[in-house]
C-alpha cells in the first residue's frame, strides 16, 4: 500500500521560480482565450456575479471584469493578489479580491457562476476536497453553474508506461531548466510529483500531489456535493474521450 500523503510545497511552487519559468508563457493573449473558453463552456453571461477561485494573479478575473462580469477573486497567496490588484488598477476594472484558502470559503448563495481553472482542485485528501466542492456549491444561487477544469486521468498514461513509470516535462529558459517529474499512484488515483528547478546554478525542489478523476467518479462527487445536475466534456465542449486533453465538469446548483 502506498503510504504517501497529499502534500504541496505552495511557496516553492509559486515563488520566484514560478515567475521566471511559468509567467512568460501566460501571455495576455492566452489569458483572453481562456477567459473566452470559460464563458463559452459555462454558458456564462455578462452581468453575472462571478467567483474565480483560486484566482492566482488575476489574469482571468480582470479580463472577465472588463467584459461586464461582477467578479470576486479568492486566493491563498497574498503576493498573487497584490499582482492582481495592480493589474486591475492598470486596466481600470473593479474586482473584489479576497485573501483566503479554498478550505475557508464561506460564500452563501452569492454567485451565478464559479470557476476553478487549470487543475486547481484535488490537492488535499478526499474528505477535504469533497468539502471544498460543497463550498463551491454553497456559493451558488439556485441555477448557478460551476465550471471545473482538470487534467484528464488518461493524459499521462502513455508517457508513464513508456518512461519507467514516470511522466517528465522539461522547460528551458536559456541555460536554466525546470523539470517536472510525475508518478501516477493507480491505487490512490493521484499524481505524486517533484518540480526541480535549476537556475543560475542553484537547484530547488518542490513536491506536490494532485487527485485524478474518472468521469463517473467526479460526477458522483458533484452529486453528493449537492449539485442538481452535472456533465463532463472535453476542453472544446465536446464529448469527453480517452484522447481528451482536459476533463471539464459543469455543475448546476
Amino acid at each position: 500500500m502506498n503510504e504517501r500523503q497529499p502534500h504541496v510545497d505552495w511557496d516553492l511552487l509559486f515563488g520566484d521560480d514560478y515567475d521566471y519559468f511559468d509567467l512568460p508563457d501566460l501571455t495576455p493573449e492566452l489569458s483572453s482565450e481562456e477567459a473566452s473558453a470559460m464563458v463559452r463552456l459555462g454558458g456564462f453571461e455578462p452581468g453575472m456575479d462571478f467567483l474565480d477561485a483560486p484566482c492566482g494573479h488575476g489574469r482571468h478575473a480582470n479580463i472577465l471584469a472588463s467584459r461586464g462580469f461582477r467578479v470576486v477573486g479568492a486566493d491563498r497567496d497574498e503576493r498573487f493578489l497584490a499582482m492582481a490588484r495592480e493589474e486591475a488598477a492598470q486596466m481600470g476594472v473593479d474586482v473584489e479580491y479576497h485573501h483566503l484558502d479554498l478550505r475557508e470559503m464561506d460564500f452563501a448563495g452569492e454567485f451565478d457562476a464559479a470557476v476553478s481553472w487549470y487543475s486547481s482542485f484535488g490537492y488535499f485528501d478526499d474528505e477535504t476536497d469533497r468539502d471544498i466542492l460543497r463550498r463551491y456549491r454553497r456559493a451558488l444561487r439556485p441555477g448557478g453553474r460551476f465550471l471545473l477544469d482538470m487534467h484528464s486521468p488518461y493524459r499521462h498514461i502513455p508517457s508513464i508506461l513508456a518512461n519507467h513509470d514516470m511522466h517528465v516535462d522539461v522547460l528551458r529558459r536559456g541555460d536554466d531548466m525546470a523539470v517536472d517529474i510525475q508518478e501516477l499512484d493507480a491505487e490512490a488515483s493521484r499524481l505524486y510529483a517533484e518540480k526541480i528547478t535549476i537556475r543560475d546554478g542553484k537547484v530547488d525542489r518542490a513536491r506536490y500531489s494532485v487527485r485524478m478523476f474518472t468521469a463517473p467518479e467526479i460526477l458522483e462527487w458533484f452529486r453528493t456535493a449537492g449539485f442538481a445536475e452535472a456533465r463532463v466534456m472535453n476542453e472544446h465542449g465536446g464529448p469527453f474521450t480517452v484522447s481528451s486533453r482536459r476533463l471539464m465538469v459543469l455543475g448546476t446548483a
